[in-house]
């Protein structure tokens, strides 16, 4: 196992560890702070300019008082820096640093690994190898340790703890290697080109359930397409299931499948699912992974995976109407693009936003009536409308109180056709879905969309 940079009160000293080589060993890890990372340096240190000028002075001194010991110490106190020079520095060495992240799919609350691999790119033997590598704030607490010298094309590993805080996008390195002479008075620092992102996708939560009626404009796999004529738009069919009103049977396509299919008159071209995150500054309260931000980024990274799963297809959308993601198979991008998203100095809400097709889920902030006026207006008549409102002065128990009033908020959106959900901080976001799968006429959270 390679070794593993110090993260609590003990250090730990591995047996072997290899990536090209299996003789290449860990001298050790240094159980002290990491250091900012400085510029590139090469050259004499403190110690090594010290001891030549008291070398030289030294020198001078004898000569002048007539002191052969004296001398003979100047003497042996300017070669060593000279030699130290002379050896090392005329010795080009070149180091290649890789990072290896585990896992793969990183989430807050994920502990994992790193593994830094130092690889000898030169044509000769390297000195011993300090690496060094800053700590990175909300993901690891960086690397400090010694690798001993590496033989052509042979490598070292240095493995440290990641563990995730928050979502966001992270950067790892450059690792820092610095070697010198066996004295201390000559060294070689420089910063290797190794530089990683690191992503870490916000949290989900199993959904069960889905709403029905217009959101089968998704076109999920389970549905056919078939085309008419005289000009009327695409439809969809599906295979007959019981209780179906034999008035919906498609007779041409049944005698074709030989079996009964039942003809969906929504057109299956309109659109699909489309989620509509609120991520204005002013909509969101409380602080880091508490805030109700957080909450309905998780909810909505949630829905969008949900819907996926089921084969529909999903655009996510922000509260200006910018596309984050769109598509069938786009999972990794819908968690790629909720990632990096942050608070939006921007207080207006676009009315384009929810002039969508099909499902249209909003996941909303504090909401004043008229922006949720602006929502309503916007919004098409043939477009199935699910609000879910965050009750937020629950995310900020200081808050003297929400901006705009959620009751009366819900109320307006209602109003314009709206189906409306209120989230409160403690409750849990599985059994609000189940009420937006249930909650209007004809809706049960054991249907799904066909």
């Amino acid at each position: 196992m390679p070794a593993t940079a110090p993260t609590g009160s003990g250090v730990s000293r591995p047996p072997a560890a290899t990536t090209q080589n299996p003789k290449v060993l860990y001298r050790g890890l240094l159980n002290e702070p990491v250091r900012p990372i400085r510029a590139n340096r090469r050259g004499l240190t403190t110690r090594g300019r010290c001891l030549l000028a008291g070398g030289i002075a030294a020198v001078i001194c004898a000569v002048i008082l007539d002191e052969r010991d004296l001398l003979r110490v100047g003497i042996l106190a300017v070669a060593i820096p000279v030699i130290a020079w002379a050896v090392t520095a005329t010795r080009r060495t070149a180091l290649t640093a890789t990072h290896q992240v585990q896992p793969e799919l990183i989430r807050p609350g994920t502990t994992g690994r790193i593994t830094l691999t130092i690889t000898n790119a030169g044509r000769g033997r390297t000195r011993a190898v300090e690496i060094t590598e800053a700590a990175t704030p909300d993901l690891t607490a960086g690397v400090h340790c010694l690798l001993p010298p590496l033989k052509r094309g042979r490598s070292g590993v240095a493995t440290y703890r990641l563990q995730a805080t928050r979502r966001g996008r992270f950067v790892l390195g450059p690792p820092r290697a610095q070697m010198g002479d066996p004295f201390g008075t000559w060294e070689d620092t420089r910063n290797l080109s190794a530089v990683t992102e690191v992503l870490v996708v916000p949290s989900v939560v199993a959904l069960h359930g889905m709403p029905a009626s217009a959101g089968s404009r998704s076109a999920a796999s389970g549905r056919t397409t078939v085309g008419t004529v005289g000009g009327e738009p695409d439809v969809g069919i599906r295979p007959y299931q019981r209780g179906d009103d034999l008035r919906t049977v498609h007779w041409r396509m049944s005698a074709r499948h030989d079996d009964l299919m039942v003809r969906l008159n929504e057109p299956v071209s309109h659109g699909g699912a489309t989620i509509l995150l609120d991520h204005r500054a002013a909509a969101h309260r409380g602080t880091g992974a508490g805030s109700s931000l957080e909450s309905a980024i998780t909810f909505a990274a949630s829905i969008a995976l949900h819907l996926l799963t089921a084969d529909h297809r999903v655009t996510l959308i922000n509260h200006g109407g910018l596309v984050l993601a769109d598509g069938h198979n786009i999972a990794d991008d819908v968690l790629a693009a909720l990632a990096t998203v942050e608070e939006d100095q921007d207080d207006e809400v676009e009315k384009t936003a929810a002039a969508v097709p099909g499902l249209l889920i909003a996941v909303l902030g504090d909401l004043d009536p008229t922006t949720a006026r602006l929502l309503v207006a916007g919004r098409r008549r043939s477009a199935n409308a699910i609000a879910i409102l965050l009750d937020t002065p629950g995310w900020d128990p200081t808050a003297d109180g929400p901006p705009a009033g959620t009751t009366e908020t819900a109320a307006v959106l209602r109003a314009g056709g709206w189906r409306v959900v209120v989230l409160r901080r403690p409750d849990d976001l599985g059994q609000a879905w189940r009420q937006v799968c249930a909650v209007g006429n004809g809706y049960s959270a054991d249907r799904r969309i066909s």
